[in-house]
């Protein structure tokens, strides 16, 4: 236990500023983290894939998984997302037709149009969510870091609460260690979560989206987490994995980091979007 939790402090220790570097730069220099984040996720979803019997086409679904991030970036999110759905149209039809029936084209081609989608197309949000709302380096970075914050303390309670107070499963087919207790600790740290970095943040347009708003943001994103949460579980348990892979000692791979930020980041995006941040 004591080395599992020194292994999870040397990886939090590098990737936490890592990531607030990144995240700080901004423009190509996150473009390319997201896309790395993209590329390496998407190689553990196929290897788990191709350890369950399935054929990824790996080479396309890494190329456009990292192309996503870029492609917004550099195009603008509407003719990103139309050209890279185009080369996976197409890149996806090539693959098919050289394969004979008996290998599963089609199922392989769907398996990697997904992986592609959700790994580069989900982490493809977080370009805007940084540049788009707010200009400058500081307000933009701590923007981006709102819904990850509040990611973070929705799952640090879902586990606290399990631990604590957990009796009743919440999906026992897909994840019998989760709990319903542990559920309802993130639906409640979320919003709290949320209020206090909206309140105590120095970004004026954050606080002053007011108290009830920051708590609907709070509680959308820690549903989202959950959600994402039991997404990943369901992946792995299909195929027969504990982890995404051992690419982060104590962590298990980048999808086990992952799995609820795919779903929060482009949920505060939308979230912002739609109340005219």
């Amino acid at each position: 236990m004591k080395e599992d939790l020194r292994r999870r402090l040397v990886v939090a220790a590098v990737g936490i500023p890592a990531s607030l570097v990144v995240v700080y730069r901004g423009d190509v220099i996150l473009a390319l983290g997201l896309s790395f984040l993209a590329a390496v996720g998407f190689w553990e979803y196929a290897v788990m894939m191709r350890e369950a019997g399935h054929r990824p086409f790996i080479g396309l679904g890494l190329l456009a998984a990292l192309t996503f991030p870029l492609a917004v970036r550099t195009l603008g999110f509407g003719v990103a997302w139309a050209a890279c759905v185009a080369f996976l149209a197409l890149g996806s039809a090539v693959a098919t037709l050289r394969l004979p029936p008996s290998e599963r084209p089609i199922s392989n081609a769907a398996i990697t149009l997904f992986g592609a989608f959700y790994l580069g197309g989900l982490l493809s949000f977080g370009v805007p969510l940084r540049e788009w709302f707010l200009p400058g380096r500081v307000e933009g970075t701590l923007l981006f870091f709102y819904p990850v914050v509040v990611t973070w303390i929705t799952d640090t309670a879902a586990y606290a609460g399990g631990r604590t107070f957990g009796r009743r499963q919440l999906s026992p087919t897909i994840s019998p260690n989760k709990t319903i207790e542990g559920a309802v600790s993130a639906l409640i740290a979320g919003p709290l979560g949320a209020l206090l970095y909206g309140l105590l943040v120095p970004v004026p347009v954050i606080q002053g989206l007011g108290p009830t708003t920051l708590l609907v943001f709070g509680f959308f994103v820690a549903l989202l987490a959950i959600i994402g949460d039991l997404v990943e579980s369901a992946l792995k348990r299909e195929c027969g994995q504990k982890d995404a892979s051992g690419l982060l000692p104590g962590h298990g791979g980048f999808l086990d980091r992952l799995d609820s930020l795919l779903w929060t980041i482009p949920g505060a995006y939308l979230f912002f979007m739609a109340i005219g941040l």
